[in-house]
């Protein structure tokens, strides 16, 4: 084993310092959020890694609380029988969805966003967003969904234009070193991860604060929703969390569990630690390992698998729905000369592999909006953007990328009423 750390070290200088840092640069600057990385499998073998109790069946994780509190999280990727009940039992303090919706001939209006990943590229939604309220006709959304970069974006989007500022720089102003700490060493001897993410917990720490949870609440209990989604690591499924539900708990944790959702959906698998979450089982203590939502879902649109018409039952009437995906990302594919070496090849492969996920994640909700006569609305970052960045979080790249987005906002003519051609039969 120290000779194949030798040989990483000759060949590509990455034990260094210097090596160390460019290692970090290769692999978030060429993997979009939700790539899994696999560079540590083999080295992490020969260290020892403290044990924690996690839980080793699919029945028990069933029944997993977070301090007891039901109504803050589904498994994504359940289809209940009956939504209705589903939600009654689960959500017993949510009340009637969309009470302040517009009426459009006598229903409600329902509008959806659904926020993607990217990695750096979230600037392009945080922009979109930005363009849009310039023209003041951005929707109060009835339901804000986030994954990943778009679980950062979301509680904000969610909360509207007065919180435009804080998208702003949270999206422009920092760069890799002020949100993650490169430890590439000890993520190949066996740690959790080749960065530390702790720069990146404080500053979600610095924008989301109590006052910013109270306002979470306050539109929740108007019938408002905002979910996030993470993937549950031990159980390789999603997790939706209902955000709106921790914040209206008042529980002693809440903020704090509220914090750990966000930094959960954006930990990028191998790159980012894993974020523990306690849960309970009766008196049984555990901790769940959570990860980027991207690892299982890069877009979503509800807390669980179920067409849009089920949902109806919830409303006072049957409502209209408009429905709005923003990827974090460019979706169609770009020609490039690849690197014949390790990392340039397996980043290049992952990306792909995210690519053609999230074309098919959004087809498939473009094909349920299209059978339950759903106003399908859908953009991401242009082919013909050409910004190139150095780094993960690279603020001049990031600029040029929120000032993108904020021009098609502000057009109001860059949503796609369907996926791009070539992903339809």
């Amino acid at each position: 084993m120290t000779d194949a750390i030798w040989r990483i070290r000759i060949g590509g200088e990455v034990l260094s310092l210097e090596g160390s840092l460019q290692l970090h640069r290769e692999l978030t600057r060429f993997l979009p959020a939700g790539a899994v990385l696999a560079l540590s499998v083999a080295l992490g073998a020969c260290a020892a890694v403290t044990p924690r109790v996690g839980i080793a069946d699919g029945a028990t994780a069933n029944l997993a609380e977070f301090a007891g509190q039901p109504g803050i999280r589904f498994w994504g990727d359940e289809v209940p029988a009956d939504i209705k009940d589903e939600v009654r039992r689960k959500l017993p303090n949510m009340p009637r969805l969309a009470q302040g919706a517009s009426v459009r001939k006598g229903r409600p209006k329902v509008e959806i966003l659904a926020l993607s990943g990217g990695g750096g590229d979230g600037a392009f939604g945080a922009g979109l967003l930005k363009g849009w309220s310039s023209r003041a006709d951005r929707p109060e959304f009835e339901v804000v969904t986030g994954v990943s970069a778009g679980a950062i974006i979301a509680p904000f989007a969610f909360l509207g234009s007065d919180y435009d500022d804080e998208l702003e720089e949270i999206w422009t102003h920092y760069r890799t070193s002020q949100i993650v700490t490169a430890q590439i060493l000890p993520g190949l001897l066996g740690g959790s991860a080749l960065a530390d993410s702790q720069p990146m917990a404080d500053l979600i720490a610095q924008y989301v604060d109590k006052k910013l949870l109270r306002r979470v609440a306050q539109e929740y209990m108007r019938g408002r929703i905002l979910l996030i989604g993470t993937t549950n690591l031990d159980a390789q499924r999603p997790v939706v969390w209902n955000m709106g539900e921790i914040a209206r708990s008042r529980h002693p944790h809440a903020l704090e569990l509220f914090r750990k959702v966000i930094l959960a959906s954006a930990a990028i698998p191998g790159a980012f630690p894993p974020v523990e979450i306690p849960v309970q089982v009766g008196t049984e203590q555990f901790t769940e390992m959570h990860v980027d939502g991207g690892t299982t879902r890069e877009i979503f649109v509800s807390p669980v698998q179920a067409p849009f018409r089920a949902f109806d039952a919830l409303y006072p009437k049957p409502p209209t729905r408009q429905l709005f995906l923003v990827t974090n990302m460019k979706v169609t594919p770009e020609q490039d000369v690849v690197k014949a070496q390790t990392i340039p090849i397996a980043a290049r492969a992952i990306s792909t592999l995210i690519k053609s996920q999230s074309q098919g994640q959004v087809y498939r909700i473009y094909r349920m909006a299209k059978d339950d006569g759903v106003d399908f609305n859908y953009i991401a970052v242009p082919p013909g953007f050409d910004g190139k960045a150095n780094e993960f979080f690279d603020p001049e790249y990031q600029r040029a990328l929120f000032n993108e987005g904020v021009r098609l906002g502000a057009s109001g003519t860059a949503w796609m009423k369907t996926p791009p051609q070539g992903w339809r039969d």
